[in-house]
């Protein structure tokens, strides 16, 4: 399970001022939390300035300062090509790119920089198009849509992160239901394709969110998830992590469980 630091997101208002006043202790101190945590990647997402150059400016900033800290890619969430290629410049190692859809602009735009720079990208199952589609033949289709295009610029399926789009639970009870049957239909579909997807949005609306979190976190392992976007400084998460895959016969002779259970990290 590939764990995807979330907590750089300048939606939070305490992100955000940290990257308008350019406060490198603050941002550092993030990271090196998330790195400690157990991430294997940070999400950054300075957040929607007014222009794309601004944004640009932003990550000219951030990744020098993140990757100076820890030894850990970056999964450069933008909605514009500038500011991924600003970031990817600067990177060291492999980055991941949040994310590209089935709309045949973004492919153009994402698919070139994917392969000029080795990454790894997050394809979300919907276009400008098809919307979300309500149903998981229409998410598998436009991912089909995307795995097509994606090996046609050259870039194997096993970098591309399919992401099945969960919505609230609040907004209709069958969200996660068509989430986890489009994670199996991916899987079994478009290996060696993976998948990932966040947590939260699923809980949205709902009383004791980390509750309906965790056990979505359960089920979508079960159904093969491969990574999660998450606050790997939640420690109950965390723990969850050595338990699903150790249930999923993922960790031979409870090796990892063991090693989770030595460092305390089941002491919640």
């Amino acid at each position: 399970m590939e764990i995807i630091g979330e907590k750089i997101n300048a939606t939070r208002k305490n992100i955000e001022n940290a990257i308008r006043e350019r406060d490198a202790s603050f941002i550092q101190d993030l990271v090196r939390k998330q790195a400690e945590a157990g991430a294997n990647y940070l999400d950054v997402n300075s957040g929607m300035p007014l222009y794309p150059e601004e944004e640009a400016d932003d990550f000219a900033w951030l990744v020098p300062l993140i990757q100076e800290v820890a030894d850990i890619p970056i999964c450069i969430d933008s909605a514009y090509p500038l500011v991924i290629e600003t970031a990817l410049k600067l990177h060291q190692g492999r980055a991941m790119i949040n994310s590209v859809n089935g709309d045949p602009k973004s492919m153009e735009s994402i698919f070139p920089l994917a392969k000029q720079y080795e990454c790894k990208v997050i394809a979300l199952t919907s276009s400008r198009e098809a919307g979300i589609p309500s149903n998981s033949t229409g998410r598998l289709k436009v991912a089909e849509k995307i795995a097509k295009e994606a090996q046609h610029h050259g870039i194997p399926l096993e970098n591309i992160y399919f992401d099945p789009l969960v919505l609230p639970l609040s907004t209709d009870h069958k969200n996660a239901a068509v989430f986890l049957e489009t994670l199996r239909e991916i899987k079994a579909s478009l290996a060696p394709a993976r998948t990932i997807s966040g947590l939260s949005n699923i809980s949205y609306g709902l009383p004791k969110r980390k509750r309906v979190n965790h056990a979505f976190f359960v089920l979508a392992v079960e159904c093969g998830m491969d990574a999660a976007i998450l606050d790997p400084t939640d420690r109950e998460i965390m723990a969850m992590v050595p338990v699903t895959e150790l249930l999923m016969g993922k960790d031979p002779d409870c090796a990892e469980y063991l090693i989770a259970y030595r460092e305390g990290r089941f002491n919640i």
